[in-house]
């Protein structure tokens, strides 16, 4: 498996490193920590921009020395990668040219000054690139996720690649998983015959909810208790929008912190 870390050297990003790496510690993994410029906002504007590369590998070493000591994975690799180009088309770039499998990025916690859980430019990868993503919050503590839960509604048109991250060998094998199908008044009852297929092997709950439930605080709350890990699919524009979206999201002004695993493929 490979996996694209974005830091900015924060400490919330530190721990979505950790997070990860004690998540995948089970598997093969080449992980790609990447840091561009631009993503780093403590560089001042007119350092020397070999200076500013310098200084992003230094730390972008040390913070690989730090993941080592972490795994006792002999499979897990290393390798650290600096671009001045932006954001979106470097890691378009390093997705097709390292075959990358998941993002990780941290997810900036409620009351930060982008105003939202996931962040400016976690919203904007989500949006942009169509890779799994992990957004990991500050406030996470890694622990084996023993419950899942994953909301989908009728807007979603999914096929069987969607599923193919949970399919992987060493990855949530062990973890229930809650399907929240969220309806609207006008539609019926969402067909799960595709999710008993492709998770058949899996411990499966389902519940429903009429779409305005989804979006409660009461509910948020509730989940922040009962589950370990949010699961959304790329597709799911709705859902997506309403949960994450940096000004009008639910998670803009509820705090959250659990991690969130966004699907593509």
């Amino acid at each position: 498996m490979n996996v694209l870390i974005l830091t900015d050297f924060s400490e919330v990003v530190e721990n979505a490193g950790y997070y990860t790496v004690q998540l995948l510690k089970n598997i093969p993994v080449n992980f790609y920590l990447l840091n561009t410029g631009i993503f780093n906002s403590d560089k001042p504007e007119d350092e020397n921009a070999k200076a500013k590369e310098n200084l992003a590998l230094e730390k972008l070493d040390k913070r690989i020395g730090e993941l080592k000591k972490l795994t006792t994975n002999k499979e897990h690799n290393f390798t650290s990668i600096y671009s001045e180009n932006d954001l979106v088309n470097t890691t378009r770039k390093y997705i097709e040219e390292k075959k990358i499998d998941l993002i990780v990025m941290g997810a900036v916690r409620k009351g930060s000054p982008q105003n939202t859980i996931l962040g400016l430019h976690t919203y904007e990868m989500i949006k942009k690139i169509k890779c799994n993503l992990l957004a990991v919050p500050a406030d996470s503590n890694y622990k084996e996720p023993e419950e899942i839960i994953l909301s989908i509604d009728h807007s979603a048109f999914l096929d069987k690649k969607e599923f193919k991250f949970f399919k992987q060998s060493g990855i949530l094998e062990k973890s229930g998983i809650t399907i929240l199908e969220v309806q609207s008044e006008f539609s019926d009852r969402l067909s799960d015959c595709l999710f008993c297929d492709q998770l058949k092997n899996r411990a499966i709950n389902t519940k429903q909810l009429r779409n305005n439930d989804l979006f409660s605080k009461d509910l948020m709350l509730e989940v922040q208790i009962k589950y370990d890990m949010i699961v959304l699919f790329g597709k799911n524009l709705s859902i997506c929008d309403r949960l994450l979206h940096t000004n009008h999201g639910l998670y803009a002004t509820t705090g959250n912190k659990l991690p969130i695993l966004v699907l593509h493929d």
